[in-house]
């Protein structure tokens, strides 16, 4: 081939004859490096080309991204068994038990160079489906870059679940803890995340401390009438405050603008008991 690249004369459509040449010559290396020359540590890549299929999607992919994973390092060794086996896709590698969608953010994340230090992170979409893979089968540098992010990126509730598929236990009780600290209402997709067992201790503990906000937020004793402590039930007694007969309050006024503030080592110590006993309660 190198031959017949040096007998063709260089003109229009003979040029991209050339170039092709060229390429296929690249594309089928065989490792052979020319005397007095040397490959690039990071940007010389095999451009062999693997074909995996899953979910009956079929992926074509760099074997050199692939060989980052030590199942598929281990699975290419033993490739004298079968070696037509993912070279082409009439016969492609296939992987059961994973989903393509999962293979995709896995690929898209592992073909974005981590060269530079100004990267953005992947999206959060991307990272929990992309790290169960690359933990699956053993991609640990990928593991590595991708744990962190996670701690990053993830809200709190995608956090609960990130750590009980992957069982990072420390991770749980903080974010519960900050959940159950959260002004904003969980939302109905978020309870359906969090499950039974997690949702009841959310609410649990968000009413034991509101309602001790309640009573601990006093100021000046009295008879108040019921809208102005904010109750529906009345009595026949003149409202300290505004006059009115119809009271509901006796004692001190409910001043809403100075709740007290949770106690957050309460909390803690709450949540870690009940990640103790298995994340349930026993009543």
């Amino acid at each position: 081939m190198r031959g017949y690249i040096k007998q063709v004369a260089v003109s229009g459509c003979l040029q991209i004859t050339i170039t092709f040449c060229l390429v296929f010559s690249m594309s089928t290396d065989s490792g052979h490096t020319p005397e007095g020359k040397k490959r690039h540590s990071k940007f010389f890549f095999d451009n062999t080309l693997v074909v995996i299929e899953i979910e009956h999607v079929l992926f074509n992919v760099h074997k050199y991204q692939l060989m980052k994973s030590e199942t598929f390092a281990d699975m290419f060794k033993a490739a004298n068994k079968d070696p037509e086996e993912g070279s082409s896709v009439e016969k492609p590698i296939v992987l059961e038990g994973v989903k393509a969608s999962d293979f995709e953010c896995l690929l898209t994340v592992l073909y974005a160079t981590r060269f530079s230090n100004y990267q953005p992170a992947p999206e959060a979409s991307l990272i929990i489906p992309a790290f169960r893979l690359a933990n699956k089968w053993g991609f640990e540098d990928l593991r590595s870059f991708l744990l962190p992010l996670a701690e990053k990126e993830l809200n709190d509730v995608d956090k609960i679940m990130f750590a009980r598929e992957f069982d990072i236990d420390e991770w749980l009780a903080p974010a519960h803890t900050r959940l159950c600290q959260r002004k904003e209402a969980l939302t109905s997709d978020e309870a359906k995340k969090l499950g039974t067992e997690s949702l009841l201790l959310i609410l649990r503990i968000r009413e034991e401390f509101y309602n001790r906000n309640i009573s601990s937020s006093a100021g000046a004793r009295g008879n108040y009438c019921a809208p102005c402590c904010g109750y529906s039930e009345y009595g026949n007694s003149s409202c300290n405050k505004c006059g009115a007969y119809n009271y509901l309050w006796s004692g001190a006024y409910p001043n809403s603008t100075q709740q007290a503030q949770p106690d957050e080592t309460s909390i803690q110590s709450k949540v870690q008991k009940w990640i103790d006993e298995g994340c349930s309660f026993s009543t």
